[in-house]
């Protein structure tokens, strides 16, 4: 086994231990302590950590961890859940994806960085803007700054939607709500829910999840806008986990599990998910968001705002999940 991987498995073990230990002193629950336990060491000491280990180590982890993380909260998620919610609330998403799409598109100046940053901001971050490039492989450029300004976003929103769900006086499930479809992050907007509480956390995955299904209608629209850039044939994808994660929910719905199985499925899944943001964290040093530069980030948080503005106003005009 890779040096490398062993000694990124061995932070992250280290990483969940400190996690449990500050947790009550952070008061942002074993997984958000985990992130940042992973981000301030990596802001701080990036060159002694990548002389032990480096980031595509981390990311394997990241790879293994997630998909089961996301598959393991299916067990927390009960039909009623989601078929309560009003059917327009589903397609609200699908609009506000496009809307963000276009916005981001129109005031960038039409360009391909406009472009990579509005599927970042709408989908699920660097995944989306990875699937983008994989069709416009000569604006690799583009691409890399988008993901610069994407994680910085991620990472703010562990602050501005807590804040956000103060402000607007939220309820649980609503501030899942705007985490799920307003974060960049996959496993940063997940985690921006379970900092708020269960339910939060419940809304977020399902929100989130719904935006990464979206992935490919999403692509089609942002590979029309940069048509004249298209020079691949790239790939339109489900992620594999999104199946396992509908299996796990079904399989929870038809009450063959023991409850005190369920529990221990939570509680195991939370120990793995402080893990997945300690490597998270820990990939996320001064150089890998150095790359955004400053209009970009301006762009990027233009973008971010208007889509914030979108969720807000339909929360509290429409009144779900109250």
């Amino acid at each position: 086994m890779d040096k490398k991987f062993i000694v990124a498995l061995i932070f992250g073990v280290i990483g969940v231990i400190l996690s449990f230990v500050s947790k009550d002193i952070t008061k942002l629950g074993l997984v958000g302590t985990g992130f940042f336990i992973g981000l301030i060491p990596a802001l701080l000491f990036q060159n002694q950590i990548q002389k032990f280990t480096d980031s595509a180590a981390l990311k394997k982890i990241e790879k293994f961890l997630f998909p089961i993380v996301v598959t393991l909260i299916g067990f927390e998620i009960k039909f009623i859940q989601i078929t309560s919610a009003p059917a327009y609330m589903w397609f609200f998403i699908i609009a506000m994806m496009a809307f963000t799409i276009l916005f981001s598109w129109l005031i960038s100046g039409k360009n391909a960085l406009g472009a990579f940053t509005g599927i970042g901001t709408a989908v699920c971050g660097n995944s989306a803007i990875a699937a983008l490039g994989s069709f416009c492989r000569k604006k690799v450029n583009e691409a890399a700054i988008s993901i610069g300004v994407i994680n910085l976003l991620s990472v703010a929103a562990l602050v501005v939607i807590p804040g956000l769900v103060s402000i607007f006086k939220l309820s649980e499930a609503q501030a899942g709500f705007l985490a799920g479809t307003g974060v960049q992050s996959m496993a940063l907007a997940i985690a921006s829910g379970s900092l708020m509480g269960e339910q939060a956390e419940i809304w977020a995955t399902l929100t989130k999840l719904t935006r990464v299904a979206l992935l490919s209608p999403a692509l089609l629209l942002s590979i029309q806008l940069l048509k004249n850039e298209r020079t691949e044939k790239g790939k339109f994808i489900i992620p594999n986990y999104i199946w396992f994660f509908v299996g796990a929910v079904v399989l929870a719905n038809l009450q063959l599990l023991p409850t005190s199985l369920l529990e221990i499925i939570k509680s195991a899944n939370n120990w793995l998910f402080a893990g997945l943001m300690v490597v998270i964290g820990l990939q996320l040093t001064r150089k890998s968001m150095a790359t955004s530069g400053i209009k970009a980030l301006a762009t990027g948080t233009a973008v971010w705002i208007f889509q914030l503005g979108l969720i807000l106003s339909f929360l509290k005009i429409g009144g779900i999940l109250t």
